[in-house]
């Protein structure tokens, strides 16, 4: 073979070797770039989906501790028909009807994630079997509203009135509490404050239980699907804490936080904002087990003076105080009588 033959099948080899290079290294870099948008998508999704899900949690938690306490949840007893939101100004959502009005801002933000999430689903990529547990779940929360007479389609209608067109970002309390005020527009959020209206008189506690079992089972997929904590112990503890020197049953103690606590003053103890103990709060300082007290007794108490055979004096050191005893009898050697009764 010819110079120019092998000169020709090298620079064709070398050729069809860097087309090849540089095929795959471009696929490859078009697969991870794909593989980076899916999972910036599901973040965007499920992580507002998971931080609401345990703020309603959370809230309704506390209409459920307080209802199964005291039979009522005094701090959402402000209407008696959600008409009287008509006309009412800024004031008063933002002191008296805060409790109830924020209550049904979080419900309709929940919804609008849940709505958001249950649309764009077949566009997200989920782990294993996640990508049909994550619509069963989300159904089983919709179910459990629905059976509160908050019926599907209107959840749905409700968490779009949250958002905030054209920017697609949820509105905020004050911007919600606007829409509350206006007829129109409110009607549709009223199947919301009838529900924690009667759930604030005591009424409707299985239903409560019900959408507080599935907001629970829902999260938890959530922190697995995220490889995330446990976002309902985070929420409960992140306002559920006893400072030291506080005391269970008064309104700076657990469960006495947020918007709730400032209008209840009803803390009860260190699971107050739990509700029938679904989160169990764990104590920020742990108490030890009780048992003997390893510290010696602080008081050093004094040995007798040593008698003609008692052997060197011993060094006094603390003891533990064991409990009345008969003292020792007195020696004849120096320094007997002197010095106080060893005593007890």
């Amino acid at each position: 073979m010819d110079a120019l033959s092998v000169t020709l099948i090298s620079a064709v080899t070398s050729g069809a070797i860097s087309l090849t290079l540089a095929w795959v290294s471009g696929r490859q870099q078009r697969r991870d770039s794909e593989r980076v948008q899916r999972e910036t998508r599901t973040m965007a999704y499920l992580n507002p989906l998971r931080w609401h899900t345990a703020e309603v949690h959370h809230r309704l938690s506390l209409y459920a501790t307080s209802v199964d306490r005291d039979g009522c949840y005094p701090p959402a007893q402000v209407l008696a028909d959600p008409r009287e939101m008509e006309g009412k100004g800024a004031d008063w959502f933002a002191g008296k009807g805060v409790v109830l009005g924020s209550s049904v801002w979080m419900t309709a933000c929940l919804f609008a994630q849940m709505t958001r999430t249950r649309h764009d689903l077949p566009f997200l990529r989920l782990a294993g079997n996640d990508d049909t547990r994550l619509p069963g779940l989300l159904q089983k929360v919709h179910a459990a509203f629905a059976a509160c007479e908050i019926y599907y389609a209107t959840q749905s209608s409700i968490g779009t009135d949250a958002l905030l067109e054209p920017e697609g970002r949820l509105r905020s309390y004050r911007e919600f509490c606007d829409l509350l005020a206006e007829p129109d527009r409110r009607v549709w959020a009223d199947p919301v404050t009838w529900f924690l209206i009667a759930v604030a008189h005591g009424e409707r506690r299985p239903a409560l239980q019900r959408v507080l079992d599935a907001l629970s089972e829902l999260s938890a997929f959530l922190d697995d699907s995220l490889a995330g904590g446990a976002s309902l112990r985070a929420r409960h503890g992140a306002e559920i804490h006893r400072p030291r020197g506080g005391s269970p049953g008064t309104g700076t103690g657990p469960g006495a936080g947020g918007d709730l606590g400032a209008a209840a003053g009803a803390g009860s103890g260190p699971d107050a904002g739990v509700g029938r103990g679904r989160v169990p709060s764990l104590s920020p300082h742990p108490i030890p087990a009780p048992g003997p007290d390893p510290s010696p007794d602080p008081v050093l108490r004094p040995i007798p003076a040593p008698g003609p055979n008692s052997g060197p004096d011993p060094v006094p050191r603390p003891t533990p105080d064991p409990g009345p005893r008969p003292g020792p009898e007195p020696s004849a050697g120096p320094g007997a009588g002197q010095g106080p009764d060893p005593g007890p």
